[in-house]
């Protein structure tokens, strides 16, 4: 028997994103077991990758709206009066300096990267929510692919944030890897 955050799963999110054919859940193949310490980690990437997807969603289609608009004006009304930030900042200057450079070509072109990242990660915390071998693998792929582009900004600009994140994706390339190791194990027997 399914439980209920399964069926939504797989009734809402799967078919959106055409991962799965619908099927009723009594026919369904039998999930991968895994011990209950390690199906709790992946249930907790596979949510951390479902969030990361959304928040490049919403992130793609502000910046499409936001093509014909001024970055500038949308920055001072939305992030800094409602905030109170300190409008003599270096930094906030800095920021609404680039911000005023930005042309739609470039806002169209990053809108369009953070789509492609949105449904990388959907792909990927769907995949791992459901156990399904092939999101493990593709996580292990896309992270580690992306570890020296990381690397490299530690080398440039050493922050603890920075640091934390590679880190953190060490330990989840780390751990994916323990799951498919152990997986092929079990096969073999």
């Amino acid at each position: 028997m399914l439980k209920s955050t399964e069926l939504i799963v797989y009734f809402w999110i799967a078919p959106i994103t055409g991962l799965l054919h619908l099927k009723s859940p009594d026919t369904m193949a039998p999930q991968r077991q895994l011990n209950p310490w390690d199906a709790w980690v992946l249930r907790i990437i596979a949510v951390y990758h479902l969030l990361k997807a959304g928040f490049f969603f919403a992130l793609s289609f502000g910046l499409k709206h936001y093509v014909r608009g001024d970055m500038y004006n949308f920055l001072q009304d939305y992030l800094i009066e409602p905030f109170h930030f300190d409008p003599s900042s270096k930094f906030l200057k800095i920021l609404l300096e680039k911000a005023s450079d930005l042309t739609p070509h470039t806002l169209r072109f990053f809108s369009y990267v953070f789509f492609a990242y949105s449904i990388i990660f959907a792909l990927e915390g769907i995949g791992l929510y459901l156990k399904q071998r092939w999101a493990e693998y593709m996580v292990v792929i896309v992270v580690t692919s992306l570890l020296p582009f990381e690397l490299y900004e530690i080398y440039v600009k050493l922050a603890w944030w920075k640091v934390g994140l590679v880190v953190g994706n060490l330990l989840v390339v780390a751990f994916l890897i323990k799951i498919l190791i152990d997986g092929a194990r079990n096969k073999k027997h």
